[in-house]
């Protein structure tokens, strides 16, 4: 059950937002649990929204054993209410999130994080997410390739690495003093997807500072099928969408430019011809596929082959157009029903 935050403040809160954790969530406990405390010490908070699979009873059995270890209630489901559940319970000076489907890969990491924020004295610490450590069989390794690739991110954000500095904490703050939390009201539980991204926007704009260090990188698991992909790439779309929609000067360029060439390319088919269009279209669409296939040469290896990688940049591709675009012409009510649980 929830509890009230006790008046004793300690160093780090680690929050948890999970849905259907089960693959993951007892590993990635114990390597929480094992952490070489700060001299403050610390507290891991498991907001659940609701799981239906073996998360809670391994949550719980864990509970038993280690009191620094709390379950949380989340009935908003969606990650964006399993972080607000967290952060309002926390009593950590710096609060971290971690989500289910990850590893922590050292044992000083909440050291190092209480290290860096106050021999930086910055407000947010970015990590890198990088996704290959945790890719097993050959598309799952073929999907982590896609997605470092330049071609399969935002490029250039911070998600799978960087030297240290400042930087935009846009794309991969996840560690907070509480009070840049307190002061921006938490995150917005309108927000399925990109409810990370949107915080980081309305503390950048706010003026709060942001520094990433390798040192914080936590591995993710990839998706494990091309279906799997799609479907995460269509709630980003969608999630991209109602960031648009609520911060204006969010514009996502490569969907806009990518719709604006079709909207073009029909154009030209209607004012000039066929002729004249076909042209128009497959001009550019030929140095388009040349680039993917270069690019899926470069990002391959012998274990990743390069039509795999090929095949999830193209997946990648259409399942944030199509989500992004129907997002935009969903009304909010809609936006509100797509998905569930974390990213």
């Amino acid at each position: 059950m929830d509890r009230p935050r006790a008046e004793e403040p300690i160093d780090v809160s680690v929050i948890l937002p999970v849905l259907n954790e089960e693959r993951d969530i007892g590993r990635l406990l114990g390597q929480l649990l094992e952490q070489a405390p700060p001299p403050g010490g610390f507290e891991i908070l498991v907001a659940d929204g609701g799981s239906t699979d073996a998360t809670r009873a391994i949550v719980t059995g864990l509970c038993a054993k280690h009191p620094t270890l709390k379950l949380l209630d989340s009935p908003g489901r969606r990650a964006a209410a399993g972080r607000n559940v967290g952060f309002r319970a926390a009593r950590g000076r710096f609060v971290l999130f971690v989500d289910g489907h990850c590893a922590v890969p050292r044992q000083d990491y909440l050291i190092r994080t209480v290290e860096l924020f106050e021999s930086t004295g910055t407000d947010c610490l970015a990590r890198p997410q990088p996704l290959d450590h945790l890719a097993r069989g050959a598309w799952p390794m073929a999907i982590a390739a896609a997605r470092h690739s330049w071609l399969g991110h935002n490029y250039p954000s911070d998600i799978y690495g960087g030297p240290p500095g400042f930087t935009n904490p846009r794309s991969a703050g996840a560690a907070y003093r509480r009070a840049c939390l307190e002061q921006l009201g938490g995150f917005d539980e309108r927000f399925d997807t990109c409810e990370d991204v949107e915080f980081n926007h309305r503390l950048a704009k706010a003026g709060f500072r942001s520094y990433r260090h390798p040192d914080l990188a936590v591995h993710y698991r990839p998706r494990s099928s091309l279906r799997e992909l799609y479907r995460q790439m269509f709630r980003y779309g969608t999630g991209r969408a109602r960031l648009f929609r609520t911060h204006s000067r969010t514009v996502p360029w490569p969907l806009v430019l990518l719709t604006a060439f079709l909207l073009l390319v029909a154009a030209t088919f209607v004012a000039f011809g066929r002729a004249v269009g076909m042209l128009t279209l497959l001009v550019p669409i030929a140095a388009w596929l040349v680039l993917v296939v270069a690019e899926s040469l470069r990002a391959s290896t012998t274990e990743t082959k390069a039509w795999r990688v090929m095949i999830a940049l193209f997946v990648i591709y259409i399942g944030l157009t199509l989500g992004f675009w129907l997002g935009m012409a969903a009304s909010s009510w809609s936006l509100r029903r797509v998905g569930t649980g974390c990213p």
